[in-house]
């Protein structure tokens, strides 16, 4: 959806795609109003592919469209042919599944796109969306990679603008958005939040952003765990998307 403004180029409406941790992260970001969900585990190592149980039971409730994360592991983009096999599995299984997409990413040892790995996955998947994540970060020339996502058939790149955060990589986000915008979504994320949100997309041109949008649970009993911890000092408490903040994000970014 979109309509022209007097330079009679496109603007589009602006998405807000909530990143989320697992089940109850996406029930939250569907009923305050989120566009699109990105499904992953273990965010604090930047997101993993989540278990069975986890995509089944999401797949049988989810209202809006939900990409997977493919990443078997944390660490770099470098993957090996059995790593390659057991991401081909996991998106057979999604596929199965019904969701809309996946979001996937290889690298070589060079620090450019690993076409090959790519177009295997992208095999796995087809007739699913594709959404390439923030390994574009990593690459040695971001602009060149992307445009050969472009010409794999990616719509939408998740990118921090090669920083730590989106609100430091904005230059780059722009020039992205500039060359390549009319042609892939760019999507920017990475410590998106209600500070920044509209200066990243008032700065950068791009009309899509990513967010987690973490609280800590409530629910995880303090009484027994005041401190957060056991007595080992393992986490006793975990994050979750917050419905009231998804709803203010929204509230804030389609008002503007």
């Amino acid at each position: 959806m979109h309509h022209k403004n007097d330079n009679n180029t496109y603007l589009y409406m602006k998405r807000i795609e909530i990143c989320t941790n697992g089940y109850q992260s996406v029930i939250n970001a569907q009923e305050n109003g989120a566009d699109c969900a990105e499904l992953c585990e273990s965010l604090e190592v930047g997101g993993v592919t989540p278990s069975y149980g986890t995509l089944k039971k999401v797949a049988a409730d989810m209202t809006i469209p939900v990409r997977v994360l493919i990443r078997p592991r944390s660490g770099n983009y470098i993957y090996n042919d059995a790593e390659l096999e057991m991401m081909c599995l996991d998106i057979e299984l999604i596929k199965n599944l019904g969701y809309e997409g996946v979001v996937i990413g290889a690298l070589n040892a060079d620090g450019d796109l690993d076409v090959e790995k790519i177009k295997a996955m992208m095999k796995a998947g087809e007739g699913m969306k594709f959404t390439f994540h923030r390994a574009i970060d990593a690459c040695n020339d971001p602009l060149k990679a992307l445009e050969t996502l472009v010409e794999l058939g990616f719509d939408k790149v998740l990118t921090s603008g090669c920083k730590p955060k989106a609100a430091d990589g904005i230059d780059m986000i722009r020039q992205m958005q500039e060359k390549f915008g009319d042609k892939i979504k760019i999507m920017a994320g990475g410590g998106v939040n209600l500070n920044n949100v509209m200066k990243i997309i008032n700065e950068t041109g791009v009309s899509n952003c990513h967010a987690s949008l973490t609280v800590d649970v409530d629910y995880y009993n303090q009484n027994l765990y005041p401190e957060k911890v056991d007595n080992t000092g393992a986490a006793m408490c975990w994050k979750v998307s917050s419905p009231t903040i998804i709803k203010e994000m929204l509230n804030l970014v389609k008002n503007s």
